[in-house]
C-alpha cells in the first residue's frame, strides 16, 4: 500500500489520484467511480461498489433510482 502522497487542488477543485493508488484499487478505466465521504475532518475515498442499501450484499442486486437492493432484502420487505 502506498501512502504519503500530497496533491495540490486546482482552480476548479480537482486533484489527480496517483497511478499507484488507482492501480491498487483497480480504477484504471475511464468512468471508474469513487465514493467520497467525510469522516470527522478527513475525506475518505473508496472504490464505489454496487451493494444492497440494507445489508451490504453484492449478490442478486436490483437497481432502483440509483440505489441497489438484494433479492433477499426485497423478499423481506414484501413479507415473503
Amino acid at each position: 500500500m502506498y501512502a504519503g502522497f500530497i496533491r495540490e487542488i486546482d482552480s476548479v477543485g480537482r486533484i489527480v489520484i496517483p497511478m499507484q493508488l488507482r492501480k491498487e484499487l483497480g480504477l484504471l478505466d475511464p468512468g471508474s467511480k469513487l465514493e467520497l465521504f467525510c469522516d470527522g475532518k478527513q475525506i475518505v475515498a473508496k472504490k464505489a461498489v454496487k451493494d444492497c442499501v440494507f445489508c451490504g450484499s453484492s449478490e442478486e442486486l436490483i437497481e432502483l433510482d440509483g440505489k441497489y437492493i438484494c433479492r433477499a432484502c426485497l423478499d423481506k420487505l414484501k413479507g415473503e
